[in-house]
């Protein structure tokens, strides 16, 4: 969700055959109990925002991985189920982010609810009515989703804005580095198996890795050898093993070279390839900014995520497992068109 932008709602068509959920639940049934205050989240609202979640979803995912995606499992978890719970985390931290409004001064002016009732009649008449069926909607619990994030996008932003971090020059500070990479890894040949490299390719494979370590101009060499030179920034004093672009075994031998320009020899990587790093910066201070940027951003939400689960607790949410179950991700949705900017959005 982003912030500071109009509200919208994507107009959803159903794709392929059309099965009503046969959900047993009412919509006014209690999905989710809140204790203090004394409160409740229907299965209606609830059902609504997952069957939203999922249509966003299928219009990214269904094109790429075809039908079946919700089923795959990672983690322990299908697709499904991990979604699932990311609505009901959602959800309860919307409904917090909105009981605490007034503690950071965030409240909707006439302009936002006129901007969110528009959004949710252009939502309404924009979509079919199976895809209104389908996915649960009403005029009110649209209206209800844009209210919940707008509270929430102006809570989280005064919350970050109110908090003060520190990040050290041993967390932000980065060296960059040029690369090139033999790769001795396996190919597919057009029936789809797996061609392993034979010893005589890997063994040329590690000469022309030689010739570009033993080279004064490594751009010049690199380029005899039909190598790509590539860059990757690490953290200077960091865990190797972070940096997921060439890996640990490489940033290792590229934090031995003590001078800008100083090429590494030949970096063995088992089951990738044969590696040669020049050091470009030491201390490279535009990408030591933007991971000072993104470090400082990243603990303002950590902040804000320990403040939102505070407030879970305290509110003491209870949720009713067996309706939950009663919602499917079984009929895939397709994104017709947008009723205006993005998926999802706050009141400006």
């Amino acid at each position: 969700m982003k912030r500071n932008k109009a509200v919208a709602l994507a107009s959803i068509a159903l794709a392929g055959s059309f099965v009503l959920s046969g959900c047993a639940a009412k919509p006014s049934d209690t999905l989710i109990k809140v204790g203090t205050p004394n409160d409740k989240i229907t299965f209606g609202y609830g059902n609504f925002v997952a069957k939203y979640n999922q249509a966003v979803y299928d219009e990214y995912y269904l094109q790429y991985m075809g039908e079946g995606y919700w089923s795959q499992e990672q983690n322990g978890k299908t697709m499904e189920q991990s979604v699932k719970d990311n609505v009901i985390d959602g959800i309860e931290e919307q409904y917090v982010d909105k009981l605490h409004a007034k503690d950071y001064d965030v409240k909707l002016t006439s302009d936002d609810k006129k901007k969110i009732k528009e959004a949710a009649e252009k939502f309404m008449s924009a979509n079919t009515d199976k895809a209104i069926d389908q996915i649960g909607a009403t005029e009110e619990y649209v209206e209800d989703l844009l209210e919940y994030e707008t509270y929430q996008a102006r809570v989280r932003q005064k919350i970050e804005d109110q908090t003060d971090v520190t990040v050290t020059d041993d967390e932000a500070n980065q060296s960059t580095i040029s690369y090139v990479c033999f790769s001795t890894a396996s190919t597919t040949d057009a029936s789809g198996n797996a061609v392993e490299k034979t010893d005589a390719e890997k063994a040329a494979l590690k000469k022309q890795a030689e010739n570009v370590a033993a080279a004064s101009d490594f751009d010049a060499a690199a380029k005899k050898e039909g190598a790509t030179v590539k860059t990757d920034s690490y953290t200077t004093k960091g865990d190797s093993s972070e940096d997921t672009t060439v890996g640990a075994d490489v940033v290792d031998a590229a934090k031995k070279l003590t001078k800008e320009g100083q090429i590494s020899g030949v970096i063995e990587v088992k089951d990738k390839g044969y590696y040669v790093v020049r050091m470009d910066k030491l201390l490279d201070k535009d990408a030591t900014a933007k991971k000072k940027e993104s470090l400082t951003s990243e603990k303002k939400q950590d902040a804000y995520q320990k403040i939102v689960k505070k407030w879970k607790k305290k509110v003491g949410f209870v949720l009713n497992e067996k309706l939950w179950k009663q919602v499917t991700f079984d009929d895939y949705f397709s994104q017709k068109t947008t009723a205006s900017g993005d998926a999802s959005g706050s009141a400006n």
